[in-house]
Protein backbone atom coordinates (compact mmCIF):
# COMPACT_ATOMS: atom_id res chain seq x y z
CA UNK A 1 0.00 0.00 0.00
CA UNK A 2 1.39 3.42 -0.98
CA UNK A 3 2.23 5.81 1.85
CA UNK A 4 1.57 9.46 1.04
CA UNK A 5 3.65 12.16 2.73
CA UNK A 6 2.87 15.87 2.49
CA UNK A 7 5.93 18.16 2.59
CA UNK A 8 5.59 21.94 2.71
CA UNK A 9 8.36 23.95 1.09
CA UNK A 10 7.18 27.54 1.28
CA UNK A 11 10.43 28.94 2.66
CA UNK A 12 13.53 28.94 0.40
CA UNK A 13 15.70 27.55 3.18
CA UNK A 14 13.46 24.47 3.32
CA UNK A 15 14.13 23.87 -0.36
CA UNK A 16 17.85 23.99 0.39
CA UNK A 17 17.78 22.05 3.68
CA UNK A 18 15.34 19.31 2.71
CA UNK A 19 14.74 18.99 -1.04
CA UNK A 20 18.32 19.58 -2.22
CA UNK A 21 19.70 17.15 0.37
CA UNK A 22 19.68 13.44 1.10
CA UNK A 23 16.31 13.82 2.82
CA UNK A 24 14.58 14.09 -0.55
CA UNK A 25 16.94 11.66 -2.25
CA UNK A 26 16.23 8.88 0.23
CA UNK A 27 12.49 9.56 0.39
CA UNK A 28 12.21 9.30 -3.40
CA UNK A 29 14.09 6.01 -3.32
CA UNK A 30 11.65 4.48 -0.83
CA UNK A 31 9.24 1.95 -2.35
CA UNK A 32 5.49 2.51 -2.17
CA UNK A 33 5.90 6.13 -1.16
CA UNK A 34 4.34 9.20 -2.72
CA UNK A 35 5.55 12.72 -1.90
CA UNK A 36 3.26 15.69 -2.36
CA UNK A 37 5.36 18.86 -2.19
CA UNK A 38 3.69 22.22 -1.67
CA UNK A 39 5.47 25.30 -2.99
CA UNK A 40 4.49 28.88 -3.91
CA UNK A 41 2.40 28.76 -7.08
CA UNK A 42 4.71 31.08 -9.03
CA UNK A 43 7.64 28.72 -8.33
CA UNK A 44 5.89 25.56 -9.49
CA UNK A 45 7.85 25.36 -12.77
CA UNK A 46 11.12 25.73 -10.84
CA UNK A 47 10.17 22.94 -8.44
CA UNK A 48 9.06 20.64 -11.24
CA UNK A 49 12.30 21.24 -13.13
CA UNK A 50 14.45 20.47 -10.08
CA UNK A 51 12.53 17.70 -8.35
CA UNK A 52 10.29 15.85 -10.79
CA UNK A 53 13.12 14.56 -13.07
CA UNK A 54 14.47 12.50 -10.20
CA UNK A 55 11.49 10.18 -10.58
CA UNK A 56 13.09 8.82 -13.75
CA UNK A 57 16.33 8.07 -11.93
CA UNK A 58 14.88 6.92 -8.62
CA UNK A 59 12.10 4.53 -9.55
CA UNK A 60 10.63 4.44 -6.08
CA UNK A 61 8.45 7.23 -4.85
CA UNK A 62 6.23 9.27 -7.09
CA UNK A 63 6.48 13.02 -6.62
CA UNK A 64 3.70 15.54 -7.07
CA UNK A 65 4.25 19.30 -6.99
CA UNK A 66 1.33 21.48 -5.90
CA UNK A 67 1.52 25.26 -6.14
CA UNK A 68 -0.03 27.18 -3.24
CA UNK A 69 -1.37 30.66 -3.90
CA UNK A 70 0.58 33.35 -2.09
CA UNK A 71 -1.85 35.36 0.00
CA UNK A 72 -1.72 38.14 2.53
CA UNK A 73 -1.99 37.02 6.14
CA UNK A 74 -5.54 36.89 7.41
CA UNK A 75 -6.58 38.81 10.51
CA UNK A 76 -6.67 35.49 12.37
CA UNK A 77 -3.08 34.74 11.35
CA UNK A 78 -1.95 38.19 12.45
CA UNK A 79 -3.67 37.93 15.84
CA UNK A 80 -2.38 34.48 16.70
CA UNK A 81 1.04 35.19 15.21
CA UNK A 82 1.24 38.18 17.56
CA UNK A 83 0.11 36.03 20.50
CA UNK A 84 2.74 33.44 19.63
CA UNK A 85 5.51 36.02 19.82
CA UNK A 86 4.08 37.62 22.95
CA UNK A 87 3.52 34.52 25.08
CA UNK A 88 7.16 33.41 25.02
CA UNK A 89 9.56 35.41 27.17
CA UNK A 90 13.07 35.41 25.70
CA UNK A 91 15.73 38.09 25.62
CA UNK A 92 15.37 38.38 21.85
CA UNK A 93 11.62 38.96 22.04
CA UNK A 94 12.10 41.46 24.89
CA UNK A 95 14.50 43.41 22.67
CA UNK A 96 11.97 43.29 19.84
CA UNK A 97 9.31 44.76 22.11
CA UNK A 98 11.71 47.62 22.78
CA UNK A 99 12.37 48.05 19.05
CA UNK A 100 8.63 48.26 18.35
CA UNK A 101 8.12 50.78 21.16
CA UNK A 102 10.95 52.91 19.83
CA UNK A 103 9.34 52.87 16.40
CA UNK A 104 5.65 53.46 17.16
CA UNK A 105 5.76 55.05 20.66
CA UNK A 106 2.66 53.07 21.77
CA UNK A 107 3.29 52.48 25.46
CA UNK A 108 -0.04 50.69 26.04
CA UNK A 109 0.78 48.08 23.40
CA UNK A 110 4.21 47.67 24.95
CA UNK A 111 2.74 47.06 28.42
CA UNK A 112 0.22 44.57 27.03
CA UNK A 113 3.07 42.66 25.34
CA UNK A 114 5.00 42.53 28.61
CA UNK A 115 1.91 41.27 30.44
CA UNK A 116 1.39 38.52 27.85
CA UNK A 117 5.04 37.48 28.10
CA UNK A 118 4.59 36.94 31.83
CA UNK A 119 1.35 34.97 31.77
CA UNK A 120 2.75 32.92 28.89
CA UNK A 121 4.93 31.14 31.44
CA UNK A 122 1.80 29.19 32.40
CA UNK A 123 1.28 26.06 30.29
CA UNK A 124 -2.50 26.49 30.50
CA UNK A 125 -2.23 29.88 28.75
CA UNK A 126 -0.24 28.38 25.87
CA UNK A 127 -2.75 25.54 25.59
CA UNK A 128 -5.62 27.99 25.49
CA UNK A 129 -3.93 30.06 22.75
CA UNK A 130 -3.38 26.96 20.64
CA UNK A 131 -6.94 25.72 21.25
CA UNK A 132 -8.54 28.94 20.05
CA UNK A 133 -6.08 29.16 17.17
CA UNK A 134 -7.10 25.72 15.90
CA UNK A 135 -10.75 26.56 16.51
CA UNK A 136 -10.70 29.73 14.41
CA UNK A 137 -8.06 29.08 11.75
CA UNK A 138 -9.24 28.92 8.14
CA UNK A 139 -10.25 25.47 6.93
CA UNK A 140 -9.99 26.29 3.23
CA UNK A 141 -6.33 26.42 2.27
CA UNK A 142 -5.39 22.72 2.32
CA UNK A 143 -8.71 20.89 2.72
CA UNK A 144 -9.07 20.02 -0.99
CA UNK A 145 -5.55 18.54 -1.09
CA UNK A 146 -6.26 16.38 1.95
CA UNK A 147 -9.50 15.18 0.35
CA UNK A 148 -7.73 14.35 -2.91
CA UNK A 149 -4.46 12.77 -1.73
CA UNK A 150 -5.48 11.39 1.68
CA UNK A 151 -2.00 11.72 3.27
CA UNK A 152 -0.69 9.33 5.88
CA UNK A 153 1.84 11.83 7.26
CA UNK A 154 2.36 15.59 7.14
CA UNK A 155 5.91 16.95 7.41
CA UNK A 156 6.18 20.69 8.09
CA UNK A 157 9.91 21.58 7.85
CA UNK A 158 9.30 25.19 8.96
CA UNK A 159 6.86 24.85 11.81
CA UNK A 160 6.56 28.64 12.21
CA UNK A 161 5.65 29.43 8.59
CA UNK A 162 1.96 30.46 8.29
CA UNK A 163 1.27 27.95 5.51
CA UNK A 164 2.94 25.16 7.49
CA UNK A 165 0.67 26.16 10.36
CA UNK A 166 -2.43 25.82 8.15
CA UNK A 167 -1.29 22.44 6.85
CA UNK A 168 -0.61 21.16 10.37
CA UNK A 169 -3.99 22.44 11.55
CA UNK A 170 -5.80 20.57 8.77
CA UNK A 171 -3.88 17.39 9.61
CA UNK A 172 -4.75 17.75 13.28
CA UNK A 173 -8.40 18.25 12.38
CA UNK A 174 -8.33 14.95 10.47
CA UNK A 175 -6.16 13.17 13.08
CA UNK A 176 -3.33 12.57 10.63
CA UNK A 177 0.17 12.08 12.06
CA UNK A 178 2.31 15.24 11.95
CA UNK A 179 6.05 15.89 12.09
CA UNK A 180 7.35 19.43 12.43
CA UNK A 181 10.87 20.80 12.21
CA UNK A 182 12.56 23.89 13.62
CA UNK A 183 14.22 25.36 10.56
CA UNK A 184 17.01 27.44 12.11
CA UNK A 185 19.01 27.94 15.30
CA UNK A 186 17.26 31.19 16.30
CA UNK A 187 13.66 30.29 15.44
CA UNK A 188 12.21 29.38 18.84
CA UNK A 189 13.73 32.27 20.78
CA UNK A 190 13.02 34.67 17.90
CA UNK A 191 9.54 33.60 16.76
CA UNK A 192 7.93 32.42 19.98
CA UNK A 193 5.18 29.83 20.37
CA UNK A 194 4.35 27.05 17.92
CA UNK A 195 0.83 27.92 16.85
CA UNK A 196 0.15 24.26 16.13
CA UNK A 197 2.26 21.77 18.07
CA UNK A 198 3.14 18.77 15.88
CA UNK A 199 2.98 15.21 17.19
CA UNK A 200 6.74 14.81 16.71
CA UNK A 201 9.46 17.38 16.28
CA UNK A 202 12.80 17.24 14.43
CA UNK A 203 15.56 19.57 15.66
CA UNK A 204 19.16 20.08 14.57
CA UNK A 205 20.79 19.86 17.98
CA UNK A 206 20.37 19.53 21.73
CA UNK A 207 20.19 23.30 22.26
CA UNK A 208 17.04 23.56 20.14
CA UNK A 209 15.69 20.42 21.80
CA UNK A 210 16.00 22.07 25.21
CA UNK A 211 14.35 25.24 23.90
CA UNK A 212 11.43 23.22 22.54
CA UNK A 213 10.96 21.58 25.92
CA UNK A 214 11.21 24.86 27.83
CA UNK A 215 9.25 27.25 25.61
CA UNK A 216 6.98 25.00 23.53
CA UNK A 217 6.07 22.36 26.13
CA UNK A 218 7.16 19.55 23.81
CA UNK A 219 7.96 16.31 25.60
CA UNK A 220 11.52 15.09 25.19
CA UNK A 221 10.34 11.66 24.02
CA UNK A 222 8.69 13.34 21.03
CA UNK A 223 11.85 15.13 19.84
CA UNK A 224 14.24 13.67 17.28
CA UNK A 225 17.72 15.16 16.90
CA UNK A 226 19.01 14.97 13.34
CA UNK A 227 21.99 17.27 12.80
CA UNK A 228 22.17 19.68 9.85
CA UNK A 229 21.17 17.99 6.56
CA UNK A 230 22.40 20.94 4.47
CA UNK A 231 25.91 20.26 5.80
CA UNK A 232 26.05 16.69 4.50
CA UNK A 233 27.32 17.76 1.09
CA UNK A 234 30.22 19.58 2.76
CA UNK A 235 31.49 16.12 3.68
CA UNK A 236 30.12 13.93 0.93
CA UNK A 237 30.97 15.88 -2.21
CA UNK A 238 34.27 17.19 -3.61
CA UNK A 239 35.01 20.89 -3.99
CA UNK A 240 35.67 22.59 -7.30
CA UNK A 241 39.30 23.04 -8.30
CA UNK A 242 40.98 26.19 -7.04
CA UNK A 243 41.66 27.57 -10.50
CA UNK A 244 38.13 26.84 -11.62
CA UNK A 245 36.62 28.56 -8.60
CA UNK A 246 38.76 31.68 -8.85
CA UNK A 247 37.96 31.97 -12.56
CA UNK A 248 34.31 31.82 -11.62
CA UNK A 249 34.61 34.78 -9.25
CA UNK A 250 37.13 36.59 -11.47
CA UNK A 251 39.87 36.75 -8.84
CA UNK A 252 43.54 35.79 -8.78
CA UNK A 253 43.99 32.28 -7.40
CA UNK A 254 47.47 33.17 -6.14
CA UNK A 255 46.18 35.88 -3.79
CA UNK A 256 44.40 35.41 -0.45
CA UNK A 257 40.60 35.45 -0.34
CA UNK A 258 38.42 36.86 2.44
CA UNK A 259 34.70 36.11 2.52
CA UNK A 260 32.58 38.97 3.88
CA UNK A 261 28.91 38.42 4.71
CA UNK A 262 26.88 41.61 5.24
CA UNK A 263 24.01 41.49 7.71
CA UNK A 264 21.44 43.01 5.34
CA UNK A 265 19.24 46.05 4.99
CA UNK A 266 16.37 44.56 7.00
CA UNK A 267 18.50 44.78 10.13
CA UNK A 268 21.08 47.55 9.75
CA UNK A 269 22.11 50.30 7.34
CA UNK A 270 25.87 50.33 8.02
CA UNK A 271 27.15 47.29 6.08
CA UNK A 272 28.59 49.62 3.46
CA UNK A 273 30.58 51.46 6.13
CA UNK A 274 32.32 48.22 7.12
CA UNK A 275 33.16 47.67 3.46
CA UNK A 276 34.57 51.18 3.21
CA UNK A 277 36.63 50.64 6.36
CA UNK A 278 38.12 47.48 4.80
CA UNK A 279 38.81 49.30 1.55
CA UNK A 280 40.51 52.22 3.33
CA UNK A 281 42.52 49.89 5.58
CA UNK A 282 43.90 48.10 2.54
CA UNK A 283 44.72 51.36 0.77
CA UNK A 284 46.51 52.61 3.90
CA UNK A 285 48.49 49.40 4.33
CA UNK A 286 46.81 48.53 7.64
CA UNK A 287 45.92 45.10 6.24
CA UNK A 288 47.67 43.25 3.37
CA UNK A 289 47.14 45.04 0.06
CA UNK A 290 46.76 41.86 -1.97
CA UNK A 291 43.59 40.74 -0.18
CA UNK A 292 40.56 39.90 -2.30
CA UNK A 293 37.12 40.33 -0.72
CA UNK A 294 34.24 38.19 -1.90
CA UNK A 295 31.14 40.01 -0.63
CA UNK A 296 28.31 37.51 -0.40
CA UNK A 297 25.01 39.35 -0.20
CA UNK A 298 22.52 37.82 2.24
CA UNK A 299 19.89 35.66 0.55
CA UNK A 300 16.51 37.36 0.29
CA UNK A 301 17.88 40.77 1.25
CA UNK A 302 19.85 43.72 -0.11
CA UNK A 303 22.09 46.28 1.53
CA UNK A 304 22.30 50.05 1.05
CA UNK A 305 25.72 50.72 -0.49
CA UNK A 306 26.01 54.38 0.58
CA UNK A 307 29.13 55.93 -0.90
CA UNK A 308 31.03 52.63 -1.11
CA UNK A 309 32.28 51.87 -4.62
CA UNK A 310 33.87 48.44 -5.07
CA UNK A 311 37.26 48.34 -6.79
CA UNK A 312 39.28 45.42 -8.16
CA UNK A 313 39.71 44.03 -4.64
CA UNK A 314 35.96 43.55 -4.09
CA UNK A 315 33.46 41.29 -5.81
CA UNK A 316 29.79 41.70 -4.93
CA UNK A 317 27.74 38.59 -5.58
CA UNK A 318 24.07 37.70 -5.22
CA UNK A 319 24.03 33.93 -4.70
CA UNK A 320 20.30 33.22 -4.96
CA UNK A 321 17.77 33.13 -7.77
CA UNK A 322 15.13 35.83 -7.46
CA UNK A 323 11.58 35.25 -8.73
CA UNK A 324 9.75 38.45 -7.80
CA UNK A 325 11.09 41.89 -6.93
CA UNK A 326 10.40 43.20 -3.47
CA UNK A 327 9.10 39.89 -2.07
CA UNK A 328 10.72 38.81 1.18
CA UNK A 329 11.97 35.21 1.30
CA UNK A 330 11.47 34.84 -2.44
CA UNK A 331 14.97 33.83 -3.55
CA UNK A 332 15.99 30.19 -3.87
CA UNK A 333 19.42 28.62 -3.45
CA UNK A 334 19.66 25.85 -6.03
CA UNK A 335 22.25 23.10 -6.09
CA UNK A 336 24.92 25.13 -7.97
CA UNK A 337 24.45 27.95 -5.42
CA UNK A 338 25.01 25.47 -2.59
CA UNK A 339 28.18 24.21 -4.28
CA UNK A 340 29.35 27.79 -4.75
CA UNK A 341 28.87 28.55 -1.05
CA UNK A 342 30.92 25.48 -0.13
CA UNK A 343 33.68 26.52 -2.54
CA UNK A 344 33.63 30.09 -1.23
CA UNK A 345 34.17 28.90 2.32
CA UNK A 346 36.71 26.25 1.37
CA UNK A 347 38.99 28.67 -0.49
CA UNK A 348 38.64 31.59 1.93
CA UNK A 349 41.43 32.21 4.38
CA UNK A 350 39.15 34.22 6.65
CA UNK A 351 35.46 34.96 7.11
CA UNK A 352 34.11 38.31 8.31
CA UNK A 353 30.48 38.16 9.39
CA UNK A 354 27.86 39.28 11.84
CA UNK A 355 26.01 36.85 14.09
CA UNK A 356 24.44 34.83 11.29
CA UNK A 357 24.25 31.11 10.66
CA UNK A 358 27.18 31.50 8.24
CA UNK A 359 29.30 31.22 11.39
CA UNK A 360 28.29 27.55 11.59
CA UNK A 361 29.15 26.98 7.92
CA UNK A 362 32.54 28.63 8.40
CA UNK A 363 33.28 26.43 11.42
CA UNK A 364 32.38 23.36 9.33
CA UNK A 365 35.40 24.28 7.19
CA UNK A 366 37.45 25.34 10.24
CA UNK A 367 37.78 28.87 8.90
CA UNK A 368 38.73 31.65 11.32
CA UNK A 369 35.96 34.21 11.76
CA UNK A 370 36.01 37.85 12.75
CA UNK A 371 32.62 38.99 14.03
CA UNK A 372 31.44 42.56 13.42
CA UNK A 373 29.94 44.20 16.53
CA UNK A 374 30.09 47.91 15.75
CA UNK A 375 28.18 50.34 13.57
CA UNK A 376 30.83 51.54 11.16
CA UNK A 377 31.75 55.08 12.14
CA UNK A 378 28.34 55.79 13.69
CA UNK A 379 27.40 55.63 17.37
CA UNK A 380 23.89 54.22 17.31
CA UNK A 381 21.63 53.74 20.35
CA UNK A 382 21.42 50.16 21.62
CA UNK A 383 18.05 49.30 20.03
CA UNK A 384 19.34 50.36 16.60
CA UNK A 385 22.89 49.10 17.02
CA UNK A 386 24.43 45.88 15.79
CA UNK A 387 25.59 45.41 19.39
CA UNK A 388 22.13 44.26 20.44
CA UNK A 389 22.53 41.09 18.38
CA UNK A 390 25.11 39.83 20.86
CA UNK A 391 22.34 39.69 23.45
CA UNK A 392 20.00 37.56 21.36
CA UNK A 393 19.45 34.19 23.03
CA UNK A 394 20.96 32.05 20.29
CA UNK A 395 24.07 34.27 20.27
CA UNK A 396 24.47 34.66 24.01
CA UNK A 397 24.33 30.89 24.53
CA UNK A 398 27.30 30.44 22.21
CA UNK A 399 29.55 33.29 23.38
CA UNK A 400 31.19 31.16 26.11
CA UNK A 401 32.71 28.93 23.41
CA UNK A 402 34.73 31.96 22.20
CA UNK A 403 34.71 30.59 18.64
CA UNK A 404 35.51 34.03 17.26
CA UNK A 405 36.35 37.54 18.45
CA UNK A 406 33.71 40.22 17.97
CA UNK A 407 35.32 43.45 16.83
CA UNK A 408 33.75 46.47 18.56
CA UNK A 409 35.74 49.06 16.63
CA UNK A 410 37.65 49.62 13.40
CA UNK A 411 40.92 49.04 15.25
CA UNK A 412 39.77 45.69 16.64
CA UNK A 413 38.53 44.61 13.22
CA UNK A 414 41.89 45.36 11.60
CA UNK A 415 43.87 43.77 14.44
CA UNK A 416 41.87 40.53 14.30
CA UNK A 417 42.10 40.31 10.52
CA UNK A 418 45.90 40.55 10.72
CA UNK A 419 46.04 38.12 13.63
CA UNK A 420 44.16 35.38 11.78
CA UNK A 421 45.90 35.94 8.46
CA UNK A 422 49.19 35.43 10.26
CA UNK A 423 48.01 32.35 12.16
CA UNK A 424 44.72 30.83 10.87
CA UNK A 425 45.02 27.98 13.37
CA UNK A 426 44.18 30.27 16.28
CA UNK A 427 40.97 29.30 18.13
CA UNK A 428 40.71 26.00 16.25
CA UNK A 429 39.56 24.14 19.37
CA UNK A 430 36.92 26.77 20.10
CA UNK A 431 35.55 26.58 16.56
CA UNK A 432 35.33 22.81 16.88
CA UNK A 433 33.34 23.11 20.10
CA UNK A 434 30.97 25.64 18.52
CA UNK A 435 30.41 23.34 15.54
CA UNK A 436 29.76 20.35 17.78
CA UNK A 437 27.06 22.22 19.68
CA UNK A 438 25.33 23.47 16.54
CA UNK A 439 25.72 20.57 14.10
CA UNK A 440 25.38 17.79 16.71
CA UNK A 441 26.96 15.21 14.40
CA UNK A 442 29.13 16.05 11.40
CA UNK A 443 29.00 12.59 9.85
CA UNK A 444 27.33 13.34 6.51
CA UNK A 445 24.20 11.38 7.46
CA UNK A 446 21.80 13.99 8.83
CA UNK A 447 19.62 13.84 5.72
CA UNK A 448 19.47 10.05 5.87
CA UNK A 449 18.49 10.21 9.54
CA UNK A 450 15.61 12.58 8.80
CA UNK A 451 14.35 10.48 5.88
CA UNK A 452 14.54 7.27 7.92
CA UNK A 453 12.66 8.94 10.74
CA UNK A 454 9.91 10.13 8.40
CA UNK A 455 9.60 6.68 6.85
CA UNK A 456 9.70 4.68 10.08
CA UNK A 457 10.07 6.90 13.14
CA UNK A 458 6.54 8.38 13.37
CA UNK A 459 5.19 4.88 13.95
CA UNK A 460 7.32 4.70 17.09
CA UNK A 461 6.13 7.13 19.74
CA UNK A 462 9.47 6.96 21.53
CA UNK A 463 11.52 9.10 19.15
CA UNK A 464 14.50 8.96 21.45
CA UNK A 465 14.75 5.21 20.87
CA UNK A 466 14.43 5.84 17.15
CA UNK A 467 17.26 8.37 17.26
CA UNK A 468 19.55 5.90 19.02
CA UNK A 469 18.93 3.32 16.29
CA UNK A 470 20.45 5.66 13.72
Amino acid sequence: MTKTIFITSLNPFVTRNILFTDVFKKLTAAPDTRLVIFCPDYKKDYFEKNFLPRQARDKGASVVIEGIKTEKLSRQDIIFGYLGQSLVNTKRLAIRRGEILLKNKKIINYLIAIFLSQIGRLAVVKKAARFFDRLTISKNKFAAYFDHYKPDLVFAPDVFHPDDVHCLAEAKRRRIRTVGMVRSWDNITNKGLFRIKPDLLIVNNEIIRDEAIRYEDVKEKNIFISGLPQFDYYLNEPRSGREEFFRRINFDSKKPLVLFSPWGGRFIDTDWQILQILKDAMANGEIPQDLQFLVRMPPNDTIPMGSFVPDEHFRIEYPSRQFQNGVYRDQEMDRPAMVHLADSLYYSGLVIAYMTSLNIDACAFDKPIVGVAFDGWENKPYLKSVKRFLDFDHTAKMLPTRWCPFARSKEELIANINRYLKNPGLDKKERSEFLKLQAWKMDGRAGVRIADFLLRGPDNTNSRMTRECY
